[in-house]
């Protein structure tokens, strides 16, 4: 005979209530620590962003007490220069005789030589430049030529105009511009090359790299004049202010003396 084993009813099997509580309190500090992590992660990302926002006003601030400390450099006022319209070259260099008065001859044909004659103008921002410009010319070419200015202005005048300048070319004050009027030369800047017997020979509109190029290839400079001195020269011929004392259109066929005693002009 098998022996019968009793049936059995299966039973659910719940924790110990002295096991739950120890469970949940763990449960608890668990979920309380990351809280606290949560937040002191959350606490040094806002105190290390607050450091870098102040130090970057800080940098900031003291970058601009610099600036304000040292005085910003100031941009050189360039002379307000004005292009010579292609008409002009063409008006002063009409099929007619020009020549340089007599009383004029022993101050702008020294020893013999050509001469190149600059007309300036004391009172003029632009001819501030072209004296600059006339002075680092005149060595290149001293051989070839002697250069002169002719200045708008009265002898004190033409003496300041000198020094502010730097201009280290002789030069001519008349305060009634006569050369200019008889040229028909009408504003500063405008240059010109009187042969070695008086009469002109070209007159340029303005200062410009083709019109020196040009100076000197008349002359037979040699070596040329170095790019360096010719790239601060504009590539087209710029002129400055207008000569006051010039009458448009009055150049005739032979010129005459000035009627000013020219005895007392300054020569330098």
């Amino acid at each position: 005979m098998r022996s019968q084993i009793p049936s059995q009813t299966p039973r659910s099997v719940s924790p110990d209530e002295s096991c739950q509580e120890p469970l949940a309190r763990l449960a608890s500090s668990v979920i309380d620590n990351r809280q606290r992590t949560r937040a002191t992660a959350l606490i040094a990302t806002v105190g290390l962003a607050a450091v870098l926002v102040a130090a970057l006003l800080m940098q900031t601030a003291g970058s601009g007490a610099a600036r304000s400390a040292v005085p910003e450099p100031v941009a050189a006022k360039r002379p307000s220069l004005h292009a010579a319209p292609a008409g002009d070259s063409s008006a002063l260099n009409t099929d007619v005789e020009r020549r340089l008065p007599s009383a004029l001859t022993p101050a702008i044909l020294a020893d013999g030589c050509p001469g190149v004659v600059f007309f300036l103008k004391a009172d003029c921002e632009c001819s501030k430049g072209f004296a600059i410009t006339a002075t680092a010319l005149a060595p290149h070419l001293q051989r070839f030529a002697a250069c002169t200015a002719v200045i708008e202005g009265t002898a004190a005048d033409a003496d300041a105009f000198a020094a502010a300048t730097g201009l280290a070319i002789p030069f001519i004050a008349q305060p009634e511009s006569e050369l200019a009027r008889e040229w028909g030369v009408q504003k500063a800047g405008c240059f010109a090359l009187v042969a070695a017997d008086g009469s002109v020979e070209a007159v340029w509109p303005g200062i410009s790299r083709q019109g020196l190029r040009d100076l000197a290839g008349r002359l037979g400079v040699e070596p040329p004049l170095p790019e360096t001195l010719l790239a601060e020269i504009p590539g087209a011929a710029m002129a400055g202010c207008l000569i006051d004392s010039s009458t448009p259109g009055r150049v005739g066929g032979a010129v005459t003396a000035p009627a000013t005693n020219l005895s007392k002009e300054t020569s330098r």
